[in-house]
């Protein structure tokens, strides 16, 4: 717009297919504020010219523009790396986590394994502590000593020693019997009652 604005105020020149124009003319001293916008400068002569102005910007737009599209693209890259690190990353993680949670469950379960064993030695413990204690009165602190216990004894195996001998013989005396008669070591009388 501006270019076709300059054209037909005559500061930019017209192709030569274009209609030729001419441009304002300011007398030699002109009256401030007399006559109508003489533009400030050749448009397109640097410094001043607009449409240089404007043809600058759009050179350092599009300068800008491939930068940015090359940063993006760079950016990009970057973050695809980096995405790519981070799922190696959160699978060697899953993994480990995986590993750490079997390896919890194992020590969980030998946790409760050595506690189940403990409560059962314990409990043991606890019965022969117990045990114990029922012992003291008649084997410690008892009414007898040690030396009459021992008597006691020796008396009630000899007894049952002698017991053994007279039954061993009273059972021979029964082997050594007649034929259809009982021995005379054991014998039973049957009482019957008429």
């Amino acid at each position: 717009m501006l270019t076709d604005f300059y054209k037909e105020s005559g500061q930019i020149a017209k192709e030569p297919w274009e209609f030729l124009q001419k441009g304002v003319e300011l007398p030699e001293n002109p009256e401030t504020w007399d006559s109508s916008y003489t533009a400030v400068s050749d448009p397109s002569a640097q410094p001043g010219g607009i449409v240089t102005i404007l043809e600058k910007c759009n050179e350092d737009f599009a300068t800008m523009e491939a930068d940015t599209k090359a940063q993006e693209a760079s950016d990009q890259d970057a973050y695809d790396s980096d995405m790519q690190e981070h799922d190696i990353e959160k699978a060697k993680r899953s993994k480990e986590s995986e590993m750490k949670s079997a390896e919890k469950k194992r020590l969980v379960e030998k946790a409760a394994s050595l506690e189940k064993n403990r409560k059962h030695v314990s409990d043991e413990h606890e019965a022969t502590v117990q045990y114990q204690k029922d012992l003291q009165p008649a084997c410690v602190e008892g009414d007898s000593t040690y030396e009459d216990r021992k008597a006691a004894r020796t008396e009630e195996i000899e007894a049952l020693k002698s017991s053994q001998i007279i039954l061993e013989e009273a059972f021979k005396n029964m082997e050594k019997g007649e034929e259809g008669r009982e021995g005379d070591g054991f014998l039973q009388k049957k009482i019957s009652k008429h």
